[in-house]
């Protein structure tokens, strides 16, 4: 039997209840995407201080399905993810645990809507794995090295 128990509620002004959690890092950090109203992904970074920080990575759409998914936090409290820009064409991103973006595209990735680069994890000596959709919808993994 699992036993499930709430240990926090979130909430933010102009946002739908549907809050996707994607990673925890640290004990108690959390990276999670939120359904605005708008149907754009804003990314939260909330730790087990009373905060939450909202980020999107510059580049990244504002319409239905477009916006900034952080999908591995690693111990080290870096983000990675995939932000979808204005064309719905996926990009990757790293964000520092000092706030730096870093944006990258993974070779071979395709540059039309429903293409490109997602990211999926992170460790703690910067290497990134994820997929790339190329230009005829083939997925290949990848790994980014520091």
């Amino acid at each position: 039997m699992i036993e499930t128990k709430v240990i926090a509620t979130l909430s933010l002004a102009g946002y739908t209840p549907t809050v996707k959690p994607k990673t925890i890092g640290q004990p108690g950090f959390l990276a999670s995407t939120l359904l605005a109203a708008s149907l754009a992904l804003p990314a939260i970074a909330q730790s087990n201080k009373p905060n939450v920080i909202e980020f999107d990575v510059p580049g990244a759409g504002t319409g239905a399905g477009q916006g900034t998914v952080p999908e591995g936090l690693n111990f080290e409290g870096a983000i990675t993810g995939s932000y979808i820009d204005s064309s719905s064409v996926s990009h990757g991103f790293l964000l520092g645990r000092h706030g730096t973006i870093t944006t990258f595209d993974a070779p071979g990735a395709g540059t039309s809507a429903g293409q490109g680069t997602l990211p999926l994890l992170n460790n703690a000596e910067g290497a990134i794995t994820g997929y790339e959709i190329d230009a005829n919808g083939a997925f290949h993994g990848f790994l980014r090295n520091p």
